[in-house]
């Protein structure tokens, strides 16, 4: 988890944002699996959601073989400085930390530090059966040849429908579509009077 919530900055209106990392080869996979699970459940923030309140936001996927974050900005780091495992497989949380050391030259102020500790109270989850049976589903099905097949069908057909869209035309810097990286954040669009 990232965003206003790891900041203690959350209101009754914001959504909740998330960092998934996904096995290596296997990211549009799992941002398709996510995004099924998350729309049945109704807890999907759709592009442009007059309501986002409480709903996950599916904005960035990483690689397990890719876990920087960029760019490294002041912006980036008030996003992410003080990131919250919701679950973790292995030691993937740890080597996030590691890896992006740069998030601490950046000062991020904890707004509510009680709404911070509440979440660190909750989470990561431990001993979720349900977490753990998808899991145990899905490396049972997609490590094998016909997981490489899926991804690769996953892969073109999420990318042609990113890169077609109209706010990736004018948004190439903030939205990044690799093999090991998936970065939806477009510019936030400026009001009329807003000049």
């Amino acid at each position: 988890m990232t965003g206003s919530m790891t900041t203690g900055r959350a209101r009754k209106s914001s959504d909740i944002d998330l960092l998934v990392i996904t096995e290596p080869g296997r990211l549009y996979t799992a941002r398709f699996f996510v995004t099924i699970l998350t729309t049945l459940t109704g807890k999907r923030r759709k592009p442009l959601d007059r309501n986002p309140a409480g709903k996950f936001c599916l904005n960035y996927y990483l690689s397990a073989d890719n876990l920087d974050i960029l760019p490294r900005t002041a912006r980036c780091a008030k996003f992410h400085r003080f990131i919250i495992p919701i679950w973790e497989v292995g030691e993937v949380y740890g080597e996030i930390l590691r890896r992006n050391f740069w998030l601490r030259r950046h000062k991020v102020l904890i707004k509510n530090r009680r709404q911070v500790g509440l979440l660190k109270k909750n989470f990561p989850l431990k001993n979720s059966a349900a977490m753990f049976a998808i899991q145990k589903i899905n490396e049972a099905i997609l490590r094998v040849r016909i997981g490489d097949f899926f991804e690769k069908k996953m892969m073109n057909w999420q990318k042609k429908k990113i890169i077609d869209s109209g706010i990736y035309k004018g948004n190439t810097a903030t939205i990044i579509v690799k093999k090991n990286e998936l970065r939806l954040h477009p510019a936030k669009r400026r009001s009329k009077s807003s000049g």
